[in-house]
């Protein structure tokens, strides 16, 4: 069958982002400090968005970079951190200045919000938070009675963000998503979060050929349907790793992390990494792609994934 009719989805970095209005819900892919999107994460600070409501089920760098950079005023999933370097400084010092909502999820209950939606469904069952705070101040929390056992669960209310944001190894220019196959299970929520926005937006590693999905169809995570545009965004997770491509740049997070001690050092790092550069190719130049590009290589190496062709890597 001839894919002619089907729209061209790869479009730019920043007419992606331009899409989402102020005030936008947006919920964001990856897990701690992996493979969150961060070029779309750090276009959204570049373009000046604010007053966000961020949604996501274990975030990281991602969620407190947007914090400090006032591009969020609600908050909600069920962690925010550094990983192994400590605390989300600016979301703690924005939350307690009062800027900044927190709404609490348990990991379970983060992700049934999502799930509930791509399932077609209002809300699902979950016991995790039965018994905890968690009923009282999260209001999409709800005692319910199962009418068949009387078995007490909390009602998790679907999530539906306006958009979602979600980082990807592949994709081919009518929106189909690919994942490597490496830590497969360990990206899985990232289906749910696409699946429950209104829009959704895919940066990706590799733009491929739709012969490539074609012939790889168990890699196709993300069908067309579900997606509103792909942006070909090479490091897009840096400076978090992506599965099988690359690590974690530990110089760039700790260099974040070390400014992320005030409002002025934070201000300094966004000016020199984020706002100082014109886009997404200008800052992989700032941190300095050849260390980036060698880091990747020995990622690769070591899983021996079937490397695919790229098209259309425009500049």
């Amino acid at each position: 069958m001839s894919d002619t009719h089907i729209p061209v989805r790869l479009t730019g970095l920043e007419e992606a982002v331009a899409a989402i209005p102020d005030g936008a819900s947006v919920a964001l892919g990856g897990h701690t400090l992996r493979r969150h999107p961060m070029a779309l994460v750090r276009e959204l600070i570049r373009q000046g968005k604010t007053n966000l409501h961020l949604l996501g089920w274990n975030n990281g760098m991602d969620f407190d970079i947007l914090v400090g950079a006032g591009v969020a005023s609600v908050v909600e999933t069920s962690y925010v951190g550094m990983g192994a370097l400590g605390l989300a400084r600016n979301l703690r010092r924005e939350v307690e200045s009062g800027r900044v909502k927190v709404v609490d999820h348990s990991e379970t209950t983060a992700i049934d919000m999502f799930r509930a939606t791509a399932m077609g469904v209002d809300f699902l069952p979950n016991g995790t938070p039965l018994g905890t705070d968690l009923m009282t101040y999260n209001e999409g929390l709800v005692e319910i009675e199962s009418p068949f056992t009387g078995r007490k669960y909390a009602a998790v209310r679907a999530a539906r963000p306006d958009f979602a944001l979600v980082h990807a190894h592949m994709a081919d220019v009518h929106g189909n998503v690919q994942l490597d196959p490496a830590n497969w299970m360990d990206n899985s929520v990232d289906t749910y979060i696409a699946r429950s926005a209104e829009r959704t937006i895919v940066s990706v590693e590799q733009v491929v050929s739709t012969e490539h999905v074609r012939q790889h169809p168990l890699q196709t995570f993300l069908p067309r349907e579900y997606v509103s545009a792909v942006v070909h965004a090479p490091f897009g997770a840096h400076p978090c790793c992506c599965d099988s491509r690359y690590g974690y740049d530990q110089d760039e997070l700790r260099r974040y992390y070390e400014a992320s001690r005030s409002r002025e050092t934070m201000e300094a790092y966004l000016d020199d990494r984020v706002r100082g550069v014109a886009d997404h190719w200008e800052y992989l130049d700032r941190v300095g792609v050849a260390g980036l590009l060698t880091a990747a290589s020995r990622a690769t190496s070591t899983v021996g994934a079937e490397k695919a062709s790229t098209v259309g890597a425009e500049k």
